[in-house]
């Protein structure tokens, strides 16, 4: 089954173009449940089910065991659909538990835009934090922004590539990110290829050296209470553009998700938010008095 799974996944790879992120998807999910895929002939629900049991007794999260539950089952698709199966097996996934993400308060999001770095690092840092603050991008899409083909500097919009299937889309930016970008981009210049945040001499900035610089900004700030994460930037982008009145299916389209599920799960409103927004939509309450 090893051969097949690799089989597998060099043709995700090179016929489908899927993104290295998805390749390493797949191979963390081969780990995960290779003591039920190796050695066998054939990929049968029983063994499945029985991995499943050992991950989550070993503390696995049922977020986890999904999300590797996902390749598998893309692979019992693709065993299918090569004709090495006779059956479509598809494994239910867990039912998860629903939590409410904490995300950054007012307060700290003003830190991080008053925020004035002293050198290089910390100037990077907080123009990409500007950014995905603006935007919502994920932080891969915004590490691969390009200064001269990705910002329409005078239609305010950012063209943003998408790791899966690179495809795009273009969002908007608002005057404030322009000013942020334009200063940055005329006062450090790569040496050589077009990154609008670049290591070194222009090569792309790694996840993880930027999230360690996020990381020590919030802590300059003194941002506690809060995972300081990019998702979480993520997240307060969503919640707060539904707080100022956009809309879902807007919002799915900035966001780039493809369903409307994913969409939902950034939106956790409070009964502040909820009364709020009622009282501005509600029809009698914009009646005659």
């Amino acid at each position: 089954m090893e051969l097949l799974y690799e089989q597998f996944i060099r043709e995700k790879q090179y016929l489908l173009n899927v993104s290295p992120r998805t390749v390493a998807g797949y191979r963390w999910a081969w780990k995960a449940f290779e003591p039920a895929l190796k050695g066998k002939t054939s990929v049968t629900k029983p063994d499945v089910l029985n991995r499943i049991a050992d991950l989550r007794s070993g503390g696995l999260s049922t977020v986890s065991v999904n999300t590797y539950l996902r390749s598998v089952n893309t692979f019992c698709s693709w065993l299918f659909a090569e004709g090495y199966c006779s059956a479509h097996l598809r494994i239910p996934r867990l039912k998860e538990d629903k939590k409410v993400l904490q995300t950054f308060s007012n307060t700290q999001v003003a830190k991080m835009i008053g925020f004035r770095g002293r050198n290089l690092t910390e100037q990077r840092i907080h123009v990409l934090t500007c950014l995905l603050l603006d935007t919502g991008a994920r932080i891969d899409e915004a590490l691969s922004v390009e200064r001269h083909t990705d910002i329409d500097w005078d239609q305010l919009l950012l063209k943003i590539r998408q790791g899966k299937g690179g495809r795009a889309r273009v969002v908007p930016i608002s005057i404030q990110l322009r000013k942020v970008l334009y200063r940055f981009a005329e006062q450090h210049k790569p040496d050589y290829g077009d990154l609008l945040f670049f290591a070194d001499g222009g090569e792309r900035l790694g996840q993880r050296n930027a999230l360690r610089d996020f990381k020590l900004m919030c802590n300059q700030l003194g941002i506690a209470g809060v995972r300081c994460s990019f998702h979480t930037l993520r997240h307060a982008f969503a919640l707060a553009y539904l707080r100022n009145g956009g809309d879902v299916f807007r919002l799915q389209r900035i966001l780039g998700h493809q369903k409307l599920d994913m969409t939902r799960r950034y939106v956790n409103l409070n009964t502040e938010d909820l009364r709020s927004v009622h009282q501005k939509l509600s029809l009698f309450a914009q009646g005659p008095r």
